[in-house]
């Protein structure tokens, strides 16, 4: 599901109505951006946008264990995208590892750092929405997050400056409703991810 994040209506209560019937909600930046499960809690999910021609994308987030024992990041699912590829070891982020959230302690997934590589977008991802993900962790299990979709140069959710060079790059008003961009304006903000044959 991909959500509108600029329009929300002020009640929560319409969003989970709509999302229950299976419709496009807006989602504004005043709605929940924090998300637990277990003693983990992800903060500020977003991804940079698929550029112009490209399919994949990079996703980001804090991620806060406030146990006593070590978690990981070893899985994410997403419809909109063919796969997800998780870069978990700074130390090298070509390799596949989950991210490690030692305890009491944040985990930063964050351009230049550990992050989540989504590849094969099956569909355009509108700038300025945001799309449904589940996050699975080994030890606190699974939770489902809305990602704020930014723009494919982002250099951290939210970038207004980034956003508004989009904007002004792909003719679109910023005071009205947005229209979707034509198919096939897909792609991997940031990071390039050469897939490894198996």
């Amino acid at each position: 599901m991909i959500i509108k994040r600029r329009d929300l209506l002020a009640t929560g209560g319409s969003l989970l109505a709509g999302a229950a019937m299976g419709v496009f909600v807006p989602l504004r930046a005043a709605s929940a951006h924090e998300y637990e499960v277990g003693k983990l809690k992800v903060e500020h999910p977003w991804l940079r946008a698929p550029g112009d021609n490209e399919k994949n994308a990079s996703f980001y987030a804090f991620l806060h264990n406030s146990g006593d024992t070590p978690d990981k990041l070893i899985a994410v699912k997403v419809e909109k995208f063919e796969k997800a590829v998780i870069h978990g070891d700074p130390k090298n982020l070509e390799l596949e590892t989950p991210i490690v959230i030692p305890p009491k302690s944040k985990v930063t997934a964050e351009p230049g750092g550990v992050y989540v590589a989504l590849l094969g977008a099956k569909k355009h991802l509108e700038v300025g929405w945001g799309l449904e993900m589940t996050l699975v962790f080994e030890k606190a299990g699974e939770v489902v997050i809305d990602a704020a979709i930014d723009a494919p140069d982002a250099k951290h959710a939210h970038d207004a400056e980034a956003m508004e060079r989009w904007e002004k790059a792909h003719n679109k008003d910023t005071s009205g409703p947005k229209e979707a961009a034509p198919a096939g304006h897909e792609g991997h903000g940031g990071h390039h991810h050469h897939e490894e044959k198996k």
